[in-house]
Parts: structure tokens; C-alpha cells; sequence
């Protein structure tokens, strides 16, 4: 009898890891909906990180037994893949912009909309919270989401499979930052998949992530003022430069990561 009891899994399956994707998209339109006319924009994004995000992966494992460290890859590396990681996230973001620019201009002369948001008066607090979930809270809980419990579910089938289906996911679920931001969070969810992938710790992409955020929040302003009308073609030469930047960071990265250890990974 005891041979016919099924061996509990120690891992997320795909069939979970879509429908909990599937879940977290509706209620995170339906919750947007109705938390941010109401609550603010960035008092809804910590809503939206924390409880929509962070929350049901960290759930699914303390129901199942799963071991967070080891599945969630909350593990040690060396601090040159740390460093490489971060830097290849700041250089990967100027092509991003580059690339999230050209899709918003191309839809605008051929297609004639244009899906840059307005512009939004936010309250001294309100901007704080959105500053803080958009530089760290994003980084954690979205990383654990998608390059922990997403990734992990998928390389059940093979590590490669893995992390290029999670970041075109990744990717797809940003269409809720407009269209124009889908096929840059692809690239950029590629690059942290492929950070995981090599390294089997979630704090490179978390870093890489935190890396290509803080540039959004410094840097994306005065970028935007200076593609207002045109592309200047120095814009060209530095998405380029931080493209190519970007492969050679990761390029040099070390494949061996170390026991894992809590939540070490952030020390």
C-alpha cells in the first residue's frame, strides 16, 4: 500500500505556474481598477507587488513544503557575478528605452495613437511609495515570482525551456505598462532568466532588475525630453554601446553558486 502513495512534489509544476500567472494578471487589472483612482498609484503598486505578486508563490510553498531557499534559489554568489549583474542591468537599460521609444514612435506614425500616458500630479507621498516599489519592491517580489517560482516550474522540463518561456511571460505581462514595453521586458526578462540560469541564485536578476529600475526612475525623464520630437543619434551609438555592454557583463559570469543560506543571498 505504501508503494502506491504518490511522492509529493518539491517543486512548482507548469500547469501551476499558468494558472497562478493566468490569476495574478486578472486580479491585478481588476485590483489596478479599483485601488488606484482610490488609493494612489504607488500606495497600488505596493498592493500590487506584495499581495498579488509576492504573496501566492511564498503561499504555494509553505502549502506544499517547498523548500524556499532551494527552489526559490535564495542562495549565495560571488560577488563578481553580483557586480557583473548589476552593471549589466545598468547598460541593458539604455537599449530598453531605446527600444520601448521606437516601438512608442512607430505606433504613432503608423498607426496613429499614441500610448504614452498622461501626465500624473502625485503627492509627495504617493511619489515616495512609488520610487521605493519601483527601485525595491518590484526587483524582490517580481523575481520571485517569475525567475523563482515561474523559472523553476518550467526547467521541469529543461533549464534552457525555462528561462526563455518565463521571459517572454515576463515580458507579456507588462503590456499592463502599455504596448510599447512589452518586447523591451522581454529582452530584459531574457537577460535575468539567463542570469539565473547561470549563476542558480535569484539575487542576480533581483540585482540586474533593481539596476535597470533605478535608471528608469533617474534617467527616463530626461531621455524622454530628449526624444521628444527625434532620435538623436547619439541616443543610437548608447543603446548600442549598452547593449553590447550588457553581453560582455554577462558573458563574464561564473557558473558556480554557492549552498544556499536563507535569504543570505542579499547580504
Amino acid at each position: 500500500m505504501e508503494e502506491d502513495v504518490m511522492i509529493k512534489r518539491q517543486s512548482p509544476t507548469v500547469t501551476q505556474a499558468n494558472i497562478l500567472f493566468l490569476i495574478t494578471v486578472i486580479i491585478t487589472i481588476a485590483g489596478s481598477a479599483f485601488f488606484q483612482p482610490r488609493l494612489g498609484l504607488g500606495t497600488n503598486l505596493w498592493i500590487n507587488e506584495f499581495v498579488y505578486i509576492l504573496f501566492p508563490p511564498l503561499l504555494l510553498a509553505k502549502v506544499n513544503g517547498w523548500s524556499v531557499e532551494k527552489v526559490y534559489r535564495f542562495r549565495k554568489t560571488s560577488i563578481r557575478n553580483k557586480a557583473f549583474s548589476f552593471f549589466s542591468g545598468l547598460s541593458l537599460w539604455f537599449f530598453s528605452f531605446y527600444l520601448s521609444k521606437m516601438t512608442r514612435m512607430f505606433l504613432h506614425n503608423k498607426i496613429g495613437v499614441s500610448t504614452t500616458p498622461g501626465e500624473l500630479s502625485l503627492s509627495i507621498y504617493q511619489s515616495l511609495l512609488l520610487i521605493i516599489g519601483i527601485i525595491v519592491l518590484a526587483p524582490i517580489c517580481e523575481e520571485i515570482f517569475f525567475r523563482g517560482f515561474m523559472q523553476r516550474a518550467y526547467e521541469g522540463r529543461t533549464k534552457r525551456y525555462g528561462f526563455v518561456i518565463t521571459g517572454l511571460l515576463f515580458g507579456s505581462f507588462h503590456i499592463l505598462n502599455g504596448i510599447s514595453e512589452v518586447m523591451p521586458a522581454c529582452i530584459l526578462g531574457l537577460a535575468m532568466g539567463y542570469l539565473v540560469y547561470k549563476t542558480d541564485s535569484l539575487s542576480t536578476s533581483m540585482l540586474f532588475h533593481g539596476a535597470v529600475n533605478t535608471c528608469a526612475v533617474l534617467l527616463g525623464g530626461f531621455f524622454e525630453k530628449s526624444t521628444q520630437t527625434a532620435i538623436p543619434g547619439w541616443v543610437h551609438v548608447v543603446a548600442l554601446m549598452g547593449f553590447c555592454l550588457s553581453v560582455v557583463f554577462m558573458s563574464g559570469l561564473k557558473g558556480e553558486a554557492l549552498e544556499p543560506n536563507g535569504l543570505s543571498c542579499f547580504r
